[in-house]
Formats: structure tokens, sequence, C-alpha cells
């Protein structure tokens, strides 16, 4: 009686329902003629010539002689495992390739949305692969409204440890000058624009070909993945960062 659960296992490793069927039929009942394997796999005897033939080129059976009669005999399950191998190696191979797929997308942007606190939170965990300084517009106000103190305390250290700086343009609010005072130790530059012109409630961060909106009144957010977006939203902020000195 053949044990089907180990038909999936043996699919994943290649072989067909058919071709397992037969492979389980042979291990069972050892050297085996092909109409013994038919019966004990319950499958036609003219396929089982061909499943047969299928499994000798994969290693899976071998042919042993008794007297003058041709029998076939199953290899021991190893060469299964052998199978994964095989295949994991050729997915390697391909995974470079894979990547780059990946990674283009046609070159068409990749948008990923995030809601509530914890989405909020994993697009700040996001940011901390930036290979340059984060560029961000933000309200520091809005922003305790829906991210924790506690988090923020979290990200920053995080963010400190791998020496990743943050250059933000942010509106002058009480909040934001006291957070202001630990700007050198937080790995932090801040400019200040008036409050009663620009008070962001959301927040946007611009970072190697990806941007991040942050909406806090709704706890929603957005990351665009776009290298001619995320170029485009570097220079804006410039720009932006300029006129902000000169205001000042």
């Amino acid at each position: 009686m053949q044990n089907i659960n180990l038909i999936p296992l043996l699919t994943q490793a290649g072989l067909t329902e058919k071709e397992a069927k037969i492979y389980l039929a042979g291990i069972e009942i050892g050297a085996a003629s092909i109409q013994d394997l038919a019966v004990q796999a319950n499958i036609k005897r003219p396929t089982v010539y061909e499943i047969v033939e299928n499994l000798e080129k994969k290693g899976l059976f071998s042919i042993v002689l008794q007297g003058k009669k041709k029998m076939f005999l199953a290899e021991q399950p190893e060469r299964i495992l052998a199978l994964f191998k095989i295949r994991e190696q050729a997915f390697a191979k391909s995974l470079p390739e894979l990547n780059l797929l990946f990674q283009t997308g046609g070159n068409k942007p990749k948008v990923k949305f995030y809601e509530g606190s914890e989405g909020l939170e994993a697009m700040y965990w996001d940011t901390l692969e930036s290979k340059k300084t984060i560029l961000v517009y933000g309200n520091i106000t809005e922003m305790w409204g829906a991210i924790s103190q506690d988090f923020k305390k979290e990200y920053i250290k995080a963010r400190v440890k791998k020496n990743l700086w943050s250059k933000c343009i942010v509106p002058n609010t009480p909040e934001t000058l006291e957070y202001s005072k630990k700007d050198k130790e937080e790995c932090r530059q801040m400019i200040f624009v008036p409050k009663e012109n620009f008070s962001f409630q959301n927040e946007i961060d611009i970072y190697n070909d990806k941007v991040a909106i942050f909406s806090f009144p709704e706890k929603i957010g957005v990351i665009i993945e776009s290298k001619k977006i995320a170029e485009t939203q570097k220079m804006i902020f410039q720009l932006a960062w300029l006129g902000a000195l000169q205001a000042t």
C-alpha cells in the first residue's frame, strides 16, 4: 500500500505524480518487473515502461538481471536529496537574473501601501536601508499622534548605530525646537520653516530609489520605489532646503 503523503514530497524534488508512484512502488517491493510495478502503482503497464525509463535517466532506478529476466530496482531515497540539491543549485544560478528582474520590474514604479501604526513603523524600518542621508519633510507634533515615542526612540537608536544621518525640513513648533536639541547626538540636521505657512500634516522621506509618504492623521502610508521619481524628489528637496536657508 503506497504512502500517498510522500507523493507531494517527491513531486517537489522534480518527479511527476506518476513517477512518484512508480518510485514508491519500487522501494516498497524491491526488484520488480514492469507488471509488478504497474499493479502496485495502479498504472497501466504501457505507461510504466516510459516512466521507468525516465526514472533510470534521473538515477532513481537501475536494471538487474534475475536469471534471464530483466528486473527494475529502485535506488536509495538519498538520490531524492540529490535531486533537491540539483534544483537548488539551478535556482541559485538563476537568482541574480531573477533579482534583476525583480528590481527593474519592467522599469515600472513599485508601490506598497501600509496601514495603522504598525504599518507606519514598518515604513520607518525600511528607511534604515538607506545608503546615504535620508531627506525628510516632517512635523514632529503630527508624528506623535500616530507613532509612539518609545518606537521613535528605538528607531533613532538603530539609525544612530548605523551612523545614518537625516536631513529634515520641519515647521518651527515648540515640540520641534525641543526635539532639535539632540540633533547632533541623534545624527540629524534640521532646518525650520514658519509653521503658519508650512504646517505639514504628513511626512515624506526620500532615500535610495524610494519615496515614503506618511499620512499621520489617517495612519496610512505608501512607499514608491522608482529611481526617476526619487531623483526628482531629491532635487526638489535640495531646492527647498536652499530656499529655507536663504529665508533664515
